[in-house]
């Protein structure tokens, strides 16, 4: 998906960062709502919902920072786990539990080496019952320079 947002220069894989707003149809949830800019995500009816994903963008290979930042609005019960994946989750690159202090800060970072180019690549986000948040943008970082 070359036009899903990175500028990619194939001769060199080199491409400028990419920030998605909430609003952006990119980043996707069954239990959000577009609000201005945001993307507000509540109702979640048990544990281990997939609240978030997407957005579904082509990288080089690299390292990469992932940076989800939001406003947590209800903590809710029960763990929140990231995961980077592809294809709609049919490649898991990681996958963690959120630590308190991401989502009371509201800035969930992740830095991961992609080994060769990948289509198709997405953060998920999974919580349960009570969560609330209001997700204000996904921002891609390259951290290494191409050779």
């Amino acid at each position: 998906m070359e036009g899903a947002g990175l500028q990619r220069d194939r001769l060199d894989d080199s491409f400028a960062p990419l920030v998605i707003a909430g609003s952006d149809p990119r980043l996707q949830s069954e239990y959000g709502t577009r609000d201005k800019n945001l993307l507000r995500i509540s109702g979640i009816p048990d544990h281990g919902r997939r609240i978030l994903f997407g957005p579904h963008i082509s990288l080089p290979p690299g390292l990469f920072r992932f940076e989800l930042s939001f406003d947590l609005e209800a903590r809710g019960s029960g763990m929140v786990t990231v995961d980077l994946t592809r294809a709609g989750g049919h490649r898991d690159f990681y996958l963690r539990r959120c630590f308190e202090w991401e989502l009371q800060r509201g800035l969930i970072r992740i830095s991961h080496h992609l080994l060769q180019a990948t289509d198709r690549f997405e953060l998920r986000l999974y919580a349960g019952v009570g969560l609330g948040m209001a997700v204000k943008q996904l921002t891609v970082f390259r951290l290494d320079e191409v050779k």
